[in-house]
């Protein structure tokens, strides 16, 4: 597996594997297809901000020269900033993708170990991370514990936000 910063030329191969994750998340957990369009625009956006922004740090991860995974480092999002006291100058580990086919196969923990690396790099001690859906939730439950915060309801009847403030170790 190589983690690497993005290309410019990565651009549709990113588009594509979003909307393959969301294809396939919207299946799996029963939402609404018009979930895609909105969730890859704001993907797409934060992948342009990370050529013009230095406080926008978007990675893929390859095996064999296709890019199977996406992670990024930024601002917090509007759901963490809009519901916690958030501190100054603290990242959002967000943009966490697997292509459907490589999931659970270690992609995942391999690219969030790399995050870690690239925050200590830069002098990051802490980061905030949140989680939507469900099957998401469940995976950063498992690597990170408990959330920090849970937004009750956020998404609709018993459809909970959870966010998580860590400290690396």
């Amino acid at each position: 597996m190589r983690f690497r910063r993005i290309h410019k030329s990565d651009i549709l191969e990113l588009d594509e594997l979003f909307r393959n994750c969301l294809k396939d998340l919207v299946i799996r957990e029963k939402k609404d297809s018009t979930l895609i369009a909105d969730e890859v625009e704001n993907l797409n956006r934060v992948v342009q901000e990370s050529y013009d922004n230095n406080e926008v740090h978007f990675f893929v991860t390859e095996i064999q020269n296709k890019i199977v995974g996406s992670i990024a480092l930024k601002r917090p999002n509007r759901d963490i900033t809009e519901n916690i006291n958030t501190i100054p100058n603290v990242y959002e580990v967000a943009g966490v993708y697997i292509l459907p086919s490589f999931q659970r196969q270690g992609v995942g923990q391999f690219m969030f170990q790399q995050i870690k690396k690239e925050l200590a790099l830069q002098g990051k001690k802490e980061f905030y991370l949140d989680a939507g859906f469900s099957s998401s939730q469940q995976y950063w439950k498992h690597v990170l514990g408990e959330p920090s915060v849970i937004l009750e309801d956020y998404w609709g009847q018993g459809e909970h936000h959870l966010i998580w403030f860590r400290t690396l170790t």
